[in-house]
């Protein structure tokens, strides 16, 4: 059943990006320790550890051919540059919008700006973008992260849909390269864009069909973010990976498909009918993970990760832009974009194209290489060696002292999987650090939660920690918790035994 009455949507779409294209050579050559090159990968395929179709295992799976790749599946980024603004960019994405709808500044209602890490600090800049594109409508920040842009869009509709405005102008932003350090490997995998539109009334069946927006809080603590001053005395906001980083990987499935199916069910109807998914890819191996937790066609979405990083709520506008210019989709084709906000909303919406206006075409990659890591009938193939299973109950079963040999050896087999080493390339005395990064740190430690059952904090895996205290702290963790559920056993015996004697 549609959530609307009038057919309302987008009129028109413009996308703009700084002009800095920066490469992988930008990090190869400027900071090559970064690289850890005296790890000498070997090209062996990764290991499939399961074929369950639960989250976590889905988004290993997906994770696993790019983990020997330093750069995670990237391969450029646009980043502002000196002589670059965050409001040049937005007013060029806006201009441009409302030149495709043949709308005037002087004929819009009103505008929602969705501005994130942009040039003022601690404040939109929703006030100024205004006066500089010459709006004398009302106009206001919202905010979801990086579902921001579909946010806008149900509030836009909304709002013309009431009757209260005709038209809205929505401009969504993300500027994410001057929020991380350079020598932090997540400068990798930021990158900086605007998108605009115009929503206003469609022809009649044209526009949002449907929308399900969802809380994630659960990922709450993924990034974090804090205040520091650069070289030159100017404060800027920092971002990190935070220390629940691991709940985007054990949460993706979820909200996909509960977002995707919901939207469908309200829309009157099944996934199998959508002519194109947009999903935003804030990484290399996102699209997999939505694809295959809807049993869906790659063929059917985009993957632009490669070419522009993470550009956060930018992303389903980029996503829509270049799917009408591949001509993946046309008038009245019947569309589902999928949005994921970390520690805000996750988002769908099902929308029948209308006959949606272009602004002009942001500059083509540099790159012209082929980006993909194909997977041969959707999953890695396997080696002749088959991936150590391991739980509590088989490690409490054997003597204390052996214990630590077959927890070592179960780390190891991780690594030499996941970095594609041999076994004896991997020693048990080097700081773990030397193989993994902030995503390899979280995925061992989702790892072994989930086959060990125990909860290992995330600094565990950095500093000089080293394959022997990690083992150590998961014998003690283990057997703290069996200590623990042995107790409650005796505890409820005992009360039991009490009942009866009364």
């Amino acid at each position: 059943m549609s959530t609307t009455t009038v057919p309302i949507g987008i009129r028109s779409l413009a996308v703009s990006f700084p002009s800095i294209i920066r490469t992988n050579d930008y990090w190869q050559q400027k900071y090559p320790e970064m690289l850890h090159p005296e790890l000498k990968r070997n090209k062996r395929s990764s290991i499939i550890s399961s074929n369950e179709d639960d989250g976590f295992t889905l988004w290993s799976q997906e994770v696993a051919p790019y983990l020997s790749d330093p750069f995670r599946g990237n391969v450029e980024r646009r980043v502002l540059g000196e002589n670059e603004s965050s409001l040049a960019i937005q007013c060029q994405a806006a201009t441009e919008a409302l030149a495709a709808a043949k709308l005037s500044v002087e004929k819009v209602e009103v505008a929602i700006v969705a501005s994130l890490f942009a040039d003022r600090l601690g404040m939109d800049n929703t006030t100024e973008l205004a006066r500089k594109l010459g709006l004398n409508c009302p106009a206001w920040n919202l905010e979801s992260t990086c579902s921001s842009a579909l946010v806008a869009l149900q509030n836009a509709c909304a709002l013309i849909q009431t009757g209260e405005y005709g038209n809205a102008l929505v401009v969504v932003s993300q500027f994410g390269s001057n929020t991380v350090r350079e020598r932090d490997t997540l400068a990798w995998s930021m990158g900086d864009g605007a998108g605009a539109f115009v929503v206003e009334r469609l022809k009649p069946n044209q526009g949002i069909l449907a929308n399900k927006i969802v809380s994630t809080s659960a990922t709450y603590g993924a990034y974090s973010h804090s205040l520091e001053i650069d070289e030159i005395g100017k404060p800027r906001i920092i971002t990190q990976t935070g220390e629940n980083a691991s709940s985007l990987a054990e949460t993706a499935v979820d909200f996909v498909r509960t977002c995707c199916q919901e939207a469908a069910d309200r829309a009157g109807v099944s996934l199998a009918e959508i002519d194109f998914f947009a999903f935003s890819t804030p990484t290399a191996w996102y699209a997999n993970v939505c694809t295959r937790a809807l049993g869906i066609e790659p063929e059917r979405t985009i993957n632009l990760y490669p070419y522009y990083a993470n550009i956060g709520a930018v992303f389903p506008l980029a996503n829509l832009y270049h799917a009408v210019k591949e001509q993946k989709i046309r008038e009245n084709s019947l569309v589902l974009v999928y949005t994921n906000g970390a520690s805000a909303t996750a988002a769908a919406t099902i929308m029948r194209w209308g006959d949606v206006a272009l602004g002009t075409a942001p500059a083509p990659p540099i790159t012209t290489r082929d980006t993909s890591i194909q997977l041969q009938q959707q999953q890695i193939e396997k080696s002749d060696r088959t991936e150590q299973k391991l739980s509590k109950t088989k490690i409490l079963a054997v003597p204390p002292e052996k214990r630590e040999q077959i927890v070592i050896e179960y780390l190891i087999e991780w690594l030499s999987n996941s970095l594609q080493l041999l076994p004896e390339e991997i020693a048990r005395d080097r700081p773990l650090i030397t193989w993994l990064d902030s995503l390899m740190a979280f995925s061992l430690r989702s790892r072994i939660e989930a086959d060990l059952e125990i909860r290992i904090p995330i600094e565990s895996f950095f500093g000089n920690n080293n394959l022997t205290n990690l083992s150590q702290l998961i014998l003690e963790r283990l057997t703290l918790s069996n200590l623990v559920i042995s107790q409650s056993v005796n505890s409820d015996r005992e009360s039991e035994r009490e009942t009866l004697s009364l």
